[in-house]
């Protein structure tokens, strides 16, 4: 006779996904799951309950504390997201230098 399932929600951004794993189940088969959910990748992923985090891929979901009708937030962006930021971040820095450069310069006399 096979073990009974846990039932429990991870919360992303909002969203709740209902999910039931076998109680040997690894944190790892959890975060591979919760990637093909959200699209944030398992090194990303920072799982929260009870006020604990998740740890070890090879913890077994009962062993993690994960209990039926848990509660679970993650946390985490998607490579994506990081990317995007970081685009935004090396435009700023860009911007900055040349407003930096442009401020050293002496200034210039306009002839009207």
């Amino acid at each position: 006779m096979s073990s009974p399932l846990i039932s429990f929600a991870v919360t992303h951004r909002g969203t709740a996904y209902p999910l039931c794993f076998l109680p040997d189940s690894t944190l790892a088969s959890l975060h591979v799951q919760l990637e093909e959910l959200t699209g944030v990748p398992p090194s990303l992923q920072k799982l929260l309950y009870k006020g604990k985090k998740a740890f070890g891929d090879d913890t077994t979901i009962v062993q993690a504390g994960i209990k039926e009708g848990l509660k679970v937030q993650m946390l985490g962006s998607t490579p994506q997201e990081i990317g995007g930021l970081k685009t935004a971040e090396d435009e700023q820095r860009k911007r900055n230098r040349l407003l930096r450069e442009r401020a050293m310069k002496a200034p210039m006399k306009v002839y009207r």
